[in-house]
């Protein structure tokens, strides 16, 4: 499914809720009951195997979230923490799916966050690594994790269905698998 389908359905869902939007290629865009605009971008979506799709939902107040439709139609929210004063944004970030886990990288104010959400425990998890810019790389169920500097730490995560485990690795590791950041 194309990132222009998956905005799409997402207009269809916020249609149901009565919301109306202006749909483009680019961007679905819309005012909510307070006059603030929101807006939806392809880049700002995922969707998984089992046509549950997410999309990151910016809002000019800094009222940023988190949605997830479920297969049956539910829509569950989440809300990016935020440790200052700013507010989160998307800029440079990740929605990614592997299963029931919904991986989720943005900045806060001064450096970028990484959450693992899992859609059918509720349970999300931050994956706190010592690095002030995340590079990801997701082959198969393993998520790589590290900085740009070759100081900065390298995290493996192995996601399964109904977990995941965390390992920290270093660069001859990535070496040795010929694994590199894009």
């Amino acid at each position: 499914m194309t990132q222009a389908e998956i905005l799409t359905l997402i207009d269809e869902e916020l249609f149901t809720d009565n919301i109306k939007t202006e749909l483009s290629e680019q961007k679905i865009i819309w005012t909510d009951h307070s006059g603030t605009e929101n807006s939806v971008s392809p880049h700002q979506t995922a969707i998984n195997n089992d046509g549950i799709i997410a999309w990151w939902q910016c809002n000019e107040a800094g009222k940023e979230e988190v949605r997830v439709r479920l297969k049956e139609k539910k829509v569950l929210t989440w809300k990016p923490p935020v440790n200052t004063l700013g507010q989160p944004i998307f800029r440079d970030g990740l929605l990614y799916f592997y299963g029931n886990h919904l991986i989720i990288k943005y900045k806060d104010n001064h450096y970028q966050r990484l959450f693992i959400f899992n859609i059918k425990t509720l349970q999300d998890e931050e994956i706190l690594i010592n690095a002030l810019t995340i590079q990801v790389k997701i082959i198969g169920n393993e998520l790589f994790l590290g900085g740009i500097y070759h100081d900065e730490e390298c995290i493996k995560i192995t996601m399964y269905p109904d977990r995941f485990e965390k390992e920290n690795i270093d660069e001859a590791y990535l070496r040795q698998r010929n694994i590199t950041f894009d």
